[in-house]
């Protein structure tokens, strides 16, 4: 792809009745999580105190209609010339939330500044500000090939933002910042070794915290012996296994020792996800109770507000990360996997739009806000059936959280705005 900042003239009007440039597909896919997300919060909240979540979030969904509307028809030359201001008025954000009387502490994480009754998150905004600084960034390159200060650059503009979010204390948004550094360098083509290095971090981290527990280093070898074979594979250098080895070695001492720093509501979310069983009443709760609630669900579900686990709210709080019980308890295994078809139709036509993207900055949001819902969705989902450990990260466009639904709806009219004008100049030619 050429990184030409642009291939058209931005400010020209145009436009289509061509439905193919709307993207209607992907429209409706995102409606059609929307409305799941609206029907799950209305059961989890359903004749509680809890009622007005559904209210507000009702509320900011047509909001975020509206957003996704000006995001889909604003003119794309005005936007490339406010991201810089875009990035810098985040960063303030992110910055003012740190400071007490600004930023509002909840459950000792200080990630919201209040506006009359409701709350703003400033790390959700400053995701879409990331892609698009980040998108700007590559436009501005003059060659296909990536020197290493540019990409280093390019990971500065995630890195900030994520600095930032880790002093809030809130480690699940800034893991998404960490997923979204590590699509970049997808984007950009990096050895797949360096990839593989940088994925196994977590994953040797979790292992040898497990092996730290249980004095047990059956997982680390075999985790060893498959990370050296795939790097092999993946280069046919002799030195690749080399470079995963000394990745492990490193991140599994430092993850033994840094276990026995960790905070001890840290300490005990790991816990629970090896083994949520020994903690039924403490921090193991929301994962059994997660569990049984999917399980309980059968084939078909137990109908629409009758959900036993979801009714009688043993699920604290069901309808943020936990919200997708409901569908699965109420809808069964059906339900479940309709969910999972949508995001994934929604993922396949994002796949598809950044295929056919031209313009660079268009190509990284697309392609970046693809990396952030599949990490979403693979994180939030894993926590219900306890396969990831319990982060904070909800389910995009379902879980209750105003700034979360329309930043994303935002964010979605922005990269559809980039594919319809795409679309169009096609057309022209």
């Amino acid at each position: 792809m050429s990184y030409t900042a642009s291939i058209y003239d931005d400010s020209e009007p145009l436009h289509t009745t061509r439905l193919d440039a709307y993207e209607l597909p992907t429209i409706m896919a995102m409606v059609a999580l929307v409305s799941v997300g609206l029907i799950s919060i209305y059961s989890a909240t359903y004749q509680t105190p809890m009622a007005s979540y559904f209210t507000k979030q009702l509320l900011f969904a047509i909001v975020g209609s509206g957003a996704f509307l000006i995001a889909f028809w604003m003119p794309v030359h005005l936007l490339r010339v406010a991201i810089p201001l875009i990035y810098g008025v985040a960063l303030v954000l992110l910055v003012a939330v740190l400071i007490p009387g600004i930023g509002v502490k909840i459950h000792g994480q200080r990630c919201w500044i209040a506006i009359g009754s409701f709350q703003f998150q400033p790390s959700e905004f400053a995701k879409l500000a990331t892609l698009l600084m980040a998108g700007l960034h590559a436009a501005q390159q003059r060659t296909e090939e990536w020197r290493t200060e540019e990409i280093a650059r390019l990971l500065g503009i995630v890195l900030l933002p994520m600095v930032l979010v880790v002093l809030e204390k809130d480690a699940g948004t800034a893991s998404v910042f960490a997923a979204m550094g590590l699509g970049l360098l997808l984007w950009v083509g990096i050895r797949l070794v360096v990839i593989l290095s940088l994925v196994l971090v977590p994953v040797t981290a979790i292992t040898a915290i497990h092996a730290t527990m249980y004095h047990t280093w059956i997982g680390l070898a075999v985790l060893v012996l498959l990370a050296a074979l795939i790097a092999f594979v993946v280069e046919r250098q002799w030195w690749a296994p080399l470079v995963v080895l000394a990745v492990i070695g490193v991140v599994a001492y430092g993850s033994s020792i840094a276990f026995e720093h960790l905070p001890e509501y840290q300490r005990g979310r790991i816990r629970t996800f090896f083994e949520p069983e020994k903690y039924p009443k403490d921090e193991g709760y929301h994962v059994l109770q997660s569990l049984i609630a999917i399980g309980s669900g059968g084939i078909t579900g137990k109908g629409y507000l009758q959900g036993t686990q979801t009714q009688l709210r043993y699920i604290p709080e069901q309808w943020t990360d936990f919200i997708f019980c409901v569908p699965a308890e109420e809808f069964g295994f059906v339900g479940a996997v309709i969910v999972l078809l949508l995001y994934g139709f929604l993922l396949l036509r994002l796949e598809r739009i950044y295929r056919y993207a031209r313009d660079p900055v268009a190509s990284v949001l697309t392609f970046g806000f693809a990396v952030v819902l599949l990490y979403h969705i693979f994180v939030n989902v894993g926590m219900t059936v306890g396969l990831v450990p319990v982060m904070g990260i909800p389910l995009p466009f379902m879980s209750a959280g105003g700034t979360a639904l329309v930043v994303n709806m935002t964010t979605l009219g922005i990269v559809l705005n980039f594919h319809r004008r795409a679309r169009l100049v096609e057309r022209l030619r």
